[in-house]
């Protein structure tokens, strides 16, 4: 008899879990239908090494670049928020094949560092 109740409630927890499981298939992670507007003000600056993005001392929330790195990045790439997580699993990881330096290629054209093409 105690072991039918021991296997009951064994049950019982495991058809809880199954029903959670369940829920969270259902759920909408994304709300695709709100839009978010995010602007990002760049100044293009050629003192700026390529591949940086420099904070303004002068204009919170301004940022500066070489050009070489402003036409290297993408511009349409969404904003997660603050997941990094999302953005680790969407991560492109990419050695470039002239400069050798390490990059994502999820947020760039191009090497942002020596403007050499990607290799598919």
């Amino acid at each position: 008899m105690k072991n039918d109740s021991i296997r009951e409630e064994h049950i019982k927890k495991t058809l809880d879990q199954i029903k959670r499981i369940e829920n969270c298939v259902d759920k909408q992670m994304f709300n695709t239908q709100q839009e978010q507007k995010y602007e990002i003000n760049i100044k293009v600056d050629n003192t700026i090494s390529h591949g940086v993005f420099v904070p303004s001392k002068v204009f919170p929330g301004q940022w500066r670049a070489s050009e070489q790195t402003f036409r290297a990045m993408k511009k349409d790439i969404f904003a997660l928020g603050n997941s990094e997580e999302m953005l680790d699993e969407i991560a492109q990881p990419y050695k470039c094949h002239s400069c050798q330096t390490n990059l994502d290629k999820q947020f760039w054209k191009f090497c942002p560092y020596c403007g050499e093409l990607f290799l598919e």
